[in-house]
């Protein structure tokens, strides 16, 4: 399961490195979500790939008022 999560628009690069430095200790890769996107709504989404939400949130607990928000990745299909 994947959980997305999302940096409040006030969180600096540095500060943002520093937390995703902190999931990378904790045993989570998060990685944006829209790399390289322009607009800062976009590029402030991340991805963890193998978490649950509860736990990922456990992790980030320190950095409550620096996210806005973590959930799990809605499922998607594929369509033919």
């Amino acid at each position: 399961m994947s959980v997305q999560f999302k940096f409040h628009d006030r969180v600096d690069q540095r500060r943002r490195r520093q937390i995703i430095k902190t999931l990378g200790d904790a045993g989570y890769a998060a990685e944006s979500l829209f790399p390289g996107q322009k607009r800062q709504a976009l590029a402030a989404i991340f991805t963890v790939a193998e978490g649950d939400a509860k736990s990922v949130r456990a992790a980030l607990g320190d950095f409550g008022d620096d996210i806005e928000y973590v959930e799990v990745s809605p499922r998607r299909g594929l369509k033919a």
